[in-house]
């Protein structure tokens, strides 16, 4: 097992100055360097599988094997790759907009079927990359509960987790990669330039290190947005 690799690229950092992907981004290398280290992860055998958006820049910026695909696709991209080789660890990122728009049947698929993927989605409520449009997260009267729909359909591992909490993000992003199923993490966040509610979002946002349906019941109301893990099983 090779756990020295060095997860850093060459290529120059294009987000947004101040981005909270930034934070994401970290979180997400010192996860696998510590499961590396830990013993737990082979980084070579780790394929990220990213789609289209700011978020899916990621892939420009970890030093792990990667396929750049489409908007909304990457839980079928993912699970293709791992149908194809059992062995691969393979973790998918994504944005709320292509994963709980167009891709929302595939979330409740997976949840249904269990696929033994990993889904990190960082939701900022906006399609950033085309400049603002409102996505199905944002705070409003028709906004969905995806955590809530993904346990309807029978998910057995959902957090959530926000760039505002950086050590609680790792912790729960090595969490997540171990799990033996499909396991979905939304991981919320402003966007500072279409969507900063940054001031809300911090109001609104409680760390909680045991949860359940309750709080997984919360996010129906638009209350509280607690931050941990919701189901494990």
């Amino acid at each position: 097992m090779n756990t020295t690799i060095d997860l850093n690229t060459k290529e120059k950092i294009t987000w947004c100055p101040g981005c909270l992907n930034n934070v994401a981004l970290i979180a997400f290398k010192k996860a696998i360097k510590e499961l590396g280290e830990e013993g737990k992860v082979d980084p070579m055998k780790i394929v990220l599988v990213t789609d289209i958006g700011c978020n899916g820049k990621i892939y420009d910026y970890v030093n792990l094997s990667s396929i750049y695909g489409l908007h909304g696709r990457v839980i079928p991209a993912a699970y293709g790759t791992k149908i194809g080789n059992p062995d691969l660890k393979v973790i998918g990122f994504a944005g709320d907009g292509g994963t709980y728009g167009e891709g929302m049947g595939h979330v409740v698929s997976a949840s249904r079927k269990n696929f033994p993927i990993t889904m990190f989605v960082l939701n900022n409520g906006v399609f950033a990359l085309t400049k603002g449009q409102t996505s199905p997260t944002k705070k409003d009267s028709d906004n969905i509960a995806p955590l809530a729909i993904a346990r309807a359909a029978g998910a057995k591992f959902l957090a959530r987790g926000t760039t505002f909490f950086p050590d609680q993000l790792t912790i729960l992003m090595k969490e997540a990669i171990m799990h033996d199923g499909f396991s979905l993490t939304d991981i919320v966040q402003p966007c500072i330039i279409f969507n900063n509610n940054s001031t809300e979002l911090r109001e609104r946002l409680e760390r909680v290190e045991a949860m359940g349906e309750e709080q997984l019941s919360d996010e129906l109301k638009q209350g509280k947005i607690h931050t941990g893990i919701y189901i494990e099983k």
